[in-house]
């Protein structure tokens, strides 16, 4: 894939200017807003057409990494004031002012978090789907299997499944890949749980998205969006 491209691409666009892609700890990052500008200079220069899939899907990976990391620090900020704010009560406990102030972050920061869960779906659903047409265009799957890849390639639990069938994802995706789905849903179609966010255990629990990106991205495209310090 980008061995063959006959022009420089965003990466290069980023390697001239200093900057290498995505790589950071999923809790510090102070070369972010460099690269977000960089990414928006790119696109606003460069003709829609001259954009290509892969660009565009690593750009979205920014864009959710950011508000995943945004989400966090608004969480922690207005959970500390608020517990802070409770204690000065002598009537409330420790316990009892950091589950209030738990709640409160929640509430904050709801809609951001519907935000990340849908761009995250829509992002997951397109490189599984293209993933799939990898399986076509290179002749892997039986004809029984083409036929069931041509019949559901449109629905987003049956492309988990197929490509699972097919050794492209590992197994230790698939729910990671399905909560994605679930916790988008019930987003957008119940307001209680953008209040409460009982989806989840923890606002830690958004970097499994960043996670399943980054394994559909490197199954696609051959290399990472993105790559935590560590697994350097």
């Amino acid at each position: 894939m980008f061995d063959d491209r006959d022009s420089p691409d965003i990466f290069d666009y980023l390697h001239e200017h200093g900057v290498e892609a995505l790589e950071a700890e999923p809790t510090h990052d102070s070369s972010l807003r460099e690269l977000e500008d960089l990414l928006a200079t790119y696109v606003i220069h460069k003709e829609e057409d001259e954009i290509q899939d892969y660009e565009y899907r690593y750009i979205t990976t920014v864009r959710i990494y950011t508000l995943i990391k945004d989400c966090g620090e608004i969480y922690q900020k207005k959970g500390e004031e608020s517990r802070d704010a409770f204690l000065e009560d002598d009537g409330v406990t420790p316990e009892d002012a950091q589950k209030m102030a738990d709640r409160v972050g929640r509430y904050t920061v709801g809609n951001n978090v519907m935000v990340i869960y849908t761009l995250g779906y829509e992002l997951v659903k397109d490189l599984m789907g293209d993933l799939l047409l990898e399986i076509l265009d290179e002749d892997i799957a039986t004809e029984m299997g083409k036929q069931q890849l041509q019949n559901q390639i449109g629905k987003y639990p049956a492309r988990a499944q197929l490509l699972h069938h097919f050794d492209l994802i590992d197994s230790s995706y698939l729910s990671d890949i399905t909560q994605i789905r679930e916790n988008r849903r019930s987003l957008v179609h119940d307001v209680e749980r953008r209040f409460d966010l009982r989806i989840l255990e923890s606002i830690n629990d958004l970097w499994e998205i960043i996670h399943v990106v980054n394994h559909l991205y490197e199954a696609l495209y051959g290399r990472p969006a993105y790559r935590f310090i560590e697994e350097k």
